[in-house]
């Protein structure tokens, strides 16, 4: 698996978890921006440069990351970032690896599963992924700003849709109780987010993290959708900052309510 590393002489180390659609560029301005932090950012099976090795299962793809923690991390433990697909990753990398996270901080991590409608669309639409117009008008949709949108087509068209459909088909099952119940075990801090625009089956996921985690919290960044790295970098950077730093949820981000309002488009 192809990892890429930052600042590899500060003393933390954070791994870094992508999503679904991208590879680990998403993440560079963010380790870039984290000097105090070395960072390592792999591209998962089926991604990137790493789209020549095939996806096989989401246990099988957390085990090769543990080896990367355990191989690169400074003391063998990392914090843990991940969105949407990373976010996911990360619930089960917490859940399988507890002793090898130093804190988890996930996103849009919807490991209730995807279902129904929802879930045939998507699964259908692998079919496109060799196609230019499909990304551009994915990168629409995500709201992606302009410079990030001509790599996003680009790792897009690259991924190996085999290994992709695998992916989805997997995520969109969703983690079972045995494969989140590590949580329990977890002594360090964690926190699930969703943008406060993302569908409802993410934040009742992130309820079901705070049931299973001792001193987990859930919160939402306001006016944000899923992919709310990319929509607004510098407020991910600012609570990821805070996160990394201060081991607490900021004061920027919304409090989990019981009934959140319908997203909004």
């Amino acid at each position: 698996m192809h990892v890429a590393e930052y600042a590899r002489d500060s003393e933390e180390s954070v791994l870094f978890l992508h999503g679904g659609n991208v590879a680990g560029w998403m993440w560079h301005e963010q380790a870039l921006a984290l000097p105090q932090h070395h960072s390592l950012v792999p591209d998962l099976p089926g991604f990137g440069a790493s789209n020549l090795l095939p996806w096989t299962t989401l246990e099988e793809v957390v085990d090769a990351l543990a080896e990367v923690v355990t191989e690169r991390a400074h003391g063998g433990r990392a914090h843990v970032v991940g969105l949407s697909l990373g976010g996911v990753l990360g619930v089960l990398f917490t859940a399988r690896y507890p002793e090898l996270a130093k804190s988890t901080f996930v996103s849009g991590a919807a490991i209730n599963g995807v279902k129904g409608i929802t879930r045939a669309l998507g699964l259908g639409q692998v079919r496109l992924w060799g196609s230019p117009l499909y990304w551009n008008g994915l990168a629409r949709a995500f709201r992606l700003p302009g410079d990030s949108v001509a790599q996003f087509v680009v790792t897009g068209t690259g991924i190996d849709r085999s290994s992709a459909l695998r992916m989805m088909t997997q995520v969109y099952d969703g983690l079972s109780d045995t494969d989140i119940a590590g949580l329990s075990r977890a002594s360090f801090p964690i926190l699930a987010v969703a943008g406060e625009r993302e569908p409802k089956l993410v934040r009742d996921s992130l309820t079901r993290i705070t049931d299973c985690a001792p001193g987990a919290a859930a919160r939402l960044a306001p006016r944000m959708h899923h992919v709310w790295s990319a929509e607004d970098p510098e407020l991910f950077h600012r609570v990821l900052l805070h996160w990394l730093t201060r081991a607490e949820a900021s004061q920027e981000l919304l409090p989990l309510a019981l009934e959140s309002p319908a997203p909004t488009p």
